[in-house]
């Protein structure tokens, strides 16, 4: 009897214990609760262990203003049992009607109420998995790194929701506001070996009505380490994880049309059909994946960009599920890892983990190439040590090879060294040697670049250089220009203005921007900018911004070499471009409606002088951008985007180029797991021939005149889609490219291809 009762009193003293709250000041240790229990998760939270749970409270104001009390209140309570951990969200509001919440596709929550949990497994500040869930229980997952901070941005890192994990959650809306339930198996994580865990904690509450973000421990805004500033878990112990093991079958049909060049009729092709499987190996601290005959298909193809007047390769973000996986593990201080440039891989292997203070990401694949039928081979390795508090070395080698006498290899180190509380230094340096088929002389190039970084609350800096030499070249990588040294020099105040206050936040941006022929500094810079760029936070959620910029650039010769005016006809006189242009003066304005129920809007000006880089002369750029995203209901979501851009020639007025995209996208989902889309995007591009500023004669090459272009497309996709847990997909889509004479006039479109494609995928994990 008086051990039953002796039971029962410390069952009693350890229920008082986690009913405490445990406040967020100071970035507190706790205990979290060990508790043999399984449950339903339903987002009720009415089961037993629920009341034994650790009880985080005591928010505080992030963004836009840090280090005051959150005007909502929020309470998490957090257990776990020897399978996974579970926490409850209760978020109280004010004014509960207003709180936002739809039906949306997942990882489409980030104008929704949220809350976001950050668990840094490995606590070692540096990276952390992110769960997210809306009040009606949608998901939102993915990776938060630290790093890659700017004197613009006040509080470093950056997100990654690309990889999805397998966890449940389900959520509901209550007279108070609205409470939510997470349960995340320990199997979908990674942490270091051992019994004994030690891991972070942040949590953030996002609060559309108001715009305001808030985090459970008192992060400050001035701080080079957000990660660092996060809470701790202790008391975490034999954790059921064991080896993980996935396999993804999946079967994919196609069948595509072209319409043929000498018929003018549209051709469809035979039907394809194809089968891959994607395999994982998981522990607890690292994953090896691999694939076979995998399918890299896209089910929305990317958002048009503005082409016209640019010199150089624009960057696409990576869609690729095989790639996504991990990814942020590759990322180095520069895009020496541009997964894109695999095009269609026939196979592909990864290994990603860490082991104490080292991190290792390894990836090889073969590239299809059915042009020459060499397929090219993929090796990336990335391999990264942790010193001290928040600082980091690594390493990167890239190694792209076709067949066996063409060959480009990249080797780099680097290293991120935070100091101060407020400040990091970060530098890399390494080179290239590229090996050209036949037997030629290799060719070897360098690049370095150091950095600086003071985030503070009120003042920051971002002081940089980097130089690429002529004979740099990365074939794994995306680095658009080589032969320069560029240099900046950007700075940020921030006033913040009393709470309640209509002005929030008063941020201003500013410095120059200069870019060098590498080796030749002596001569002076060839392009660069200064600009001061001020954005005003408004209570509410409102931002307005104002950019002034005045910009340089010289016309380098060899741009042109081949070009020839032709004054005459039958006479050609080479072209020699004008040494440059000064004091190209632009501004900007841009405004960011709040988060409404229904709707929110952004909206951008631009007007200036610009160089028209075809001609090598002075224009006149006009850009306008608008977004609007509708919710009318919980289930349906449309979003509306417009940019439109032109160009004139100021010798003249002349119009040099014109684009016009207008895109529209329709969702409408009926359940967490049902989905259809529909995508709507037209893009109207012409540009006149390239004429002689001087004389505005056309250019030539090789005796022909440059030619004008114009293309007016709509592309239009449809997409239908069953996903009940991450992996197990069906999806059946079609998407058709019409063309048209007249831009925009929607009259007489016609059909140039179309493709209509399914994909079934079941993931069996164990």
């Amino acid at each position: 009897m008086l051990a039953l009762a002796l039971a029962l009193l410390q069952s009693a003293a350890s229920d008082s214990a986690a009913r405490d709250s445990v406040l967020g000041a100071g970035a507190p240790t706790f205990t979290v609760p060990r508790l043999e229990a399984e449950l339903r998760v339903d987002g009720e939270l009415d089961e037993p262990a629920w009341a034994r749970a650790a009880r985080l409270t005591g928010f505080h104001g992030y963004e836009p203003s840090d280090q005051r009390p959150a005007e909502e209140r929020t309470e998490v309570l957090v257990w776990y049992s020897p399978t996974a951990i579970h926490f409850g969200i209760r978020a109280h509001d004010t004014r509960p009607a207003s709180v936002r919440a739809t039906l949306a596709d997942r990882d489409n929550i980030d104008e929704e109420d949220r809350v976001t949990i950050l668990l840094d497994t490995f606590d070692d500040a540096r990276r952390a998995f992110l769960f997210a869930v809306n009040p009606l229980g949608v998901q939102q997952d993915g990776v938060r790194s630290e790093g890659s901070a700017t004197a613009g941005n006040p509080f470093g890192g950056s997100t990654d929701l690309s990889p999805d994990y397998t966890w449940q959650s389900a959520g509901r809306r209550t007279p108070w506001g609205w409470q939510a339930e997470v349960r995340i198996p320990f199997k979908s994580l990674r942490y270091a070996s051992g019994d004994e865990q030690r891991w972070g904690i942040q949590l953030l509450r996002d609060v559309q009505r108001t715009g305001h973000q808030d985090t459970w421990t008192d992060a400050r805004r001035g701080s080079a380490s957000f990660l660092g500033q996060s809470g701790t878990m202790v008391g975490l112990h034999d954790l059921r994880h064991g080896v993980v093991l996935e396999a993804q079958p999946f079967v994919t049909a196609s069948s595509r049309a072209a319409r043929d060049g000498e018929t003018g009729r549209l051709e469809r092709g035979d039907p394809e059909t194809s089968a891959g499987v994607n395999a994982r190996f998981g522990f607890a601290n690292a994953a090896i994946d691999a694939t076979i005959n995998p399918d890299f298909s896209q089910v929305e193809s990317d958002a048009g960009l503005v082409t016209a007047n640019e010199r150089f390769e624009l960057f696409v973000d990576e869609k690729r599920p095989f790639f996504l996986e991990g990814i942020e593990l590759f990322a180095s201080p520069n895009q020496l890892v541009y997964t894109r440039r695999i095009v269609e891989p026939v196979a592909g292997a990864k290994l990603t983990g860490k082991w104490g203070p080292w991190g290792v990401a390894y990836l090889s694949a073969v590239d299809e190439d059915r042009d020459t039928g060499h397929d090219p081979l993929f090796n990336v390795l990335r391999v990264r040590r942790d010193v001290g508090a928040g600082s980091v070395v690594g390493a990167t080698l890239t190694d792209r090879r076709v067949g066996g006498d063409r060959a480009n290899t990249v080797a780099a180190a680097d290293a991120r060294i935070v100091f101060g509380g407020k400040y990091y230094f970060e530098a890399q340096g390494g080179g290239s040697r590229t090996d050209p088929p036949a037997g030629g002389a290799a060719r070897t190039g360098r690049f370095w670049s150091a950095e600086v970084d003071r985030t503070g609350r009120n003042f920051g800096f971002n002081y940089s250089v980097e130089s690429f030499d002529d004979a740099f070249d990365t074939e794994a990588g995306f680095i658009p220009r080589v032969g320069v040294l560029t240099a900046h020099v950007f700075n940020r105040f921030t006033w913040y203005g009393q709470p309640g206050g209509r002005v929030e936040s008063v941020t201003t941006f500013f410095g120059p921007e200069y870019l060098w022929r590498d080796g030749a500094l002596g001569d002076g810079p060839i392009e660069g900018n200064e600009f001061v760029n001020t954005t005003l936070r408004l209570r509410g959620g409102w931002e307005l911004g104002a950019r002034v910029a005045r910009d340089f650039v010289d016309f380098l010769p060899e741009a042109y070499a081949g070009l020839a005016t032709s004054p005459a006809p039958g006479v050609f006189v080479p072209f020699r471009p004008s040494g440059g242009l000064r004091g190209l003066l632009s501004t900007s304005l841009e405004l960011t409606t709040p988060v409404f129920q229904r709707f929110t809007a952004d909206a951008s000006l631009e007007a200036g002088e610009a160089p028209l880089f075809a001609e090598a002369g002075e224009g006149r750029r006009r850009r306008a951008e608008l977004g609007l995203s509708v919710r009318p209901t919980t289930q349906l979501r449309g979003e509306l985007s417009a940019v439109w851009q032109r160009l004139t020639r100021e010798r003249d007025g002349s119009e040099f180029a014109r684009t016009v995209i207008p895109r529209l996208r329709v969702e409408y989902q009926p359940t967490r797991a049902l989905f259809f889309r529909l995508v709507g995007e037209y893009q109207a591009d012409r540009r006149t021939a390239p004429r002689d500023p001087a004389s505005g004669a056309p250019l030539h090459a090789d005796g022909v005149a440059l030619p004008a272009f114009e293309h007016n497309g709509l592309r239009l996709e449809w997409l239908a889609s069953y996903e009940p847990t991450p992996g197990t997909v069906a999806f059946l889509g079609y998407a058709v490219d019409l063309t048209e004479p007249d831009p925009l006039a929607l009259r007489q479109l016609r059909a140039e291809g179309d493709g209509l494609f399914v994909k079934l995928a079941y993931q069996f994990r164990r």
